[in-house]
């Protein structure tokens, strides 16, 4: 069953709004450490002198991460929408790939538990599969 493409927009969105707000949590983290530990931006000019100087990397960390894998969620959604064949289930699973990215946000930048964060980061991975796995046997189907 297929829907209305511009469906598959909402959960990109939503995806940018995640970046958005991760972005913001980094850079009101930085200020607060770099002005608590009285550290110069010139002197963090690299990664690895900004992990060793400051002392919460987290927000970072996940702003990071959200342009590593999120990137093929992004290629997907736009080859789904390129290619008009939005269903009903990759539907689902563009909004199950955000939710679970929240997740694992929320997990990265609080608490930051790695077995919590892995178990959602493996669970994303699955259901970006799956997404994946969805367009390309519809894809097939077409042929």
């Amino acid at each position: 069953m297929t829907v209305n493409p511009l469906a598959i927009w909402g959960p990109v969105f939503a995806m940018m709004a995640l970046v958005l707000v991760v972005a913001y949590l980094t850079f009101r983290e930085r200020v607060r450490q770099f002005k608590a530990l009285r550290v110069h931006p010139q002197k963090v000019s690299t990664r690895s002198e900004f992990s060793a100087a400051l002392k919460d990397t987290r927000c970072a960390d996940n702003f990071s991460n959200l342009f590593e894998t999120p990137v093929m969620f992004y290629v997907a959604c736009i080859g789904l929408y390129a290619t008009q064949t939005v269903s009903m289930s990759a539907l689902v699973l563009a909004c199950l790939y955000v939710l679970l990215r929240v997740g694992h946000s929320v997990v990265h930048c609080g608490s930051n538990v790695v077995f919590t964060r892995f178990k959602l980061f493996a669970a994303s991975m699955l259901v970006l599969l799956g997404l994946w796995a969805v367009w390309g046997l519809t894809l097939l189907q077409l042929i």
